[in-house]
């Protein structure tokens, strides 16, 4: 059992990379086209939409994150009876927040006019309360399969996750540029993905009944365990409040500013996304390892056990992270001329301003589901809380005077303070996380991207990497330079002896075919 977890969970990092490689490639090609055919002010209306829904993401009150802790709990605990009356009583739950959903999306789409009717004319306004209705239904549909995602989660089925992830970033964009083609624009795009969540959804709930053969059972469902899981809960909700604040709020306050709308949350949305892309590069590792940081906790292992787990998964991390970080800074400003086009330039600054400070939590995401299992996150997130109630006054009065440059600048300022120098602390002080011996860890990489992102700088001021061939001769060569400085000074035995065994892997699969 313990080598298939193991196996689910090297198979599992390494799809999950694939998906991130092919998702990130995609958008290469796809968003350019997309920006084209939507144009500047379609594509500003689709993200203020996709912002103001993302905000009944707390209609789940901090209880998806429960559940997999639950599931998990109940099995180590109890066994297979214990587990399903578990799923039995988050199923009945996640129904009853589909329906609550459906109902105050409802009334959210009858009050856009109050929130965006100075900022949007007569056809946008219809053109946004039809993508928020579509929305609603797709976050509906989301919320409703919630306990058998986690499940498949719980039971560390990674290979599953991974492909089906990979499917939906291969065909998603696919259609969606089909639908373009068409003439169907936003409205279109978003038909598609509710199409696929369904579609995904069903494919989850059958591959729990079949595969790992479990059922929600509704008899003997524990009750008594709501008061500790919505205690648990009550604080995931608050940094899932604390999320909403960070990732949506700037983007409703530029749509709802009339010099601004549209155009300034189309700019500002292409910037974030390169915040989005390094997040998603981080949690790649993170995601498969949350099942084992909750079973370590169950199991009483040592503050030393979790710290090495930190910081093992902390060094994967940032390898990506600051290939990503560093790599944006030198080659950012060519990039985005050559993605979306000269108009977009201040979502390079934008993005940095995001990107560095992000690169904290992103490194000791694994630290957060420890502080989870331990269910010691309260203060985690009364700290968020304060700091990104901060980060809405900022906002406000920022972007007014400064545009969408200032709207980022609160955002970046919030990271720096509470989840970098206020959250180290509490792992170190309060978890007995060794962050000293995990900053030193990764110290050696942050020097090797920040001296390469310094060189190529310097470089940019004799080579034009304006020119499309220098620019990709630049970037290969930065990358080939910043993975020989990792493997001859950072890289330690068991990170060697991973990579080889990768490619040992491919090369004896291919000899094989």
């Amino acid at each position: 059992m313990k080598s298939d977890s193991t196996k689910q969970i090297k198979i599992g990092m390494i799809l999950s990379y694939l998906n991130i490689g092919i998702g990130n490639l995609i958008p290469l090609f796809y968003t350019p086209i997309m920006l084209k055919l939507l144009g500047q002010s379609e594509y500003g209306l689709y993200k203020i939409a996709t912002s103001t829904t993302s905000y009944l993401s707390l209609m789940t009150f901090g209880l998806g994150a429960a559940v997999s802790r639950y599931l998990i709990k109940a099995n180590v605990e109890r066994g297979k009876a214990a587990e399903e009356n578990v799923f039995g009583l988050f199923n009945l739950i996640f129904s009853i927040i589909t329906f609550l959903t459906l109902l105050v999306g409802g009334i959210l789409v009858l009050c856009l006019d109050v929130l965006y009717g100075e900022s949007l004319t007569n056809t946008e306004m219809i053109r946004m309360k039809i993508l928020v209705a579509i929305m609603v239904v797709n976050t509906a549909v989301g919320f409703s399969a919630t306990a058998y995602n986690s499940e498949v989660t719980s039971h560390e089925r990674f290979v599953f996750i991974q492909l089906l992830n990979i499917l939906s970033t291969i065909v998603v964009p696919i259609i969606n540029l089909v639908i373009l083609f068409m003439g169907y624009r936003s409205i279109g795009m978003t038909v598609v993905s509710l199409v696929i969540n369904v579609i995904i959804r069903i494919l989850y709930v059958v591959y729990v009944r079949k595969a790992l053969g479990l059922r929600p059972r509704y008899k003997n469902m524990p009750f008594p365990i709501l008061k500790e899981v919505l205690f648990f809960s009550f604080w995931i909700f608050v940094s899932t409040i604390v999320s909403r604040i960070n990732t949506s709020t700037d983007l409703i306050v530029i749509g709802a500013i009339p010099e601004l709308a549209t155009t300034g949350a189309a700019v500002y949305s292409v910037g974030y996304t390169f915040s989005s892309i390094m997040f998603s590069l981080a949690q790649a590792s993170s995601s498969v390892f949350m099942p084992k940081a909750n079973k370590l906790v169950f199991s009483g292992c040592s503050d030393e056990e979790l710290s090495n787990l930190v910081i093992k998964v902390g060094r994967i991390q940032s390898f990506v992270v600051v290939l990503v970080c560093s790599g944006f800074i030198a080659f950012g400003r060519q990039f985005l001329e050559f993605y979306a086009g000269p108009e977009y330039y201040l979502a390079y600054w934008v993005a940095i301003i995001i990107m560095i400070p992000d690169c904290i939590p992103l490194t000791q995401s694994v630290a957060n589901s420890i502080i989870q299992a331990k269910n010691k996150h309260s203060f985690r997130a009364l700290v968020y809380l304060g700091i990104a109630l901060l980060n809405v006054v900022g906002t406000i009065l920022l972007t007014k005077q400064y545009g969408i440059v200032g709207a980022a600048i609160p955002t970046g300022l919030s990271y720096v303070i509470g989840q970098g120098l206020i959250m180290n602390w509490y792992y170190w002080k309060k978890i007995h996380l060794d962050i000293p011996r995990f900053w030193k860890n990764l110290l050696p990489i942050i020097v090797i991207g920040g001296l390469l992102c310094c060189i190529t700088l310097i470089i940019s001021n004799w080579i034009d990497f304006f020119e499309i061939s220098c620019f990709f001769v630049g970037v290969f060569v930065y990358v080939i330079a910043y993975c020989i400085c990792l493997w001859k000074i950072v890289f330690n035995r068991e990170e060697k002896a991973l990579i080889c065994g990768i490619f040992n892997k491919i090369f004896k699969k291919k000899q094989q075919e």
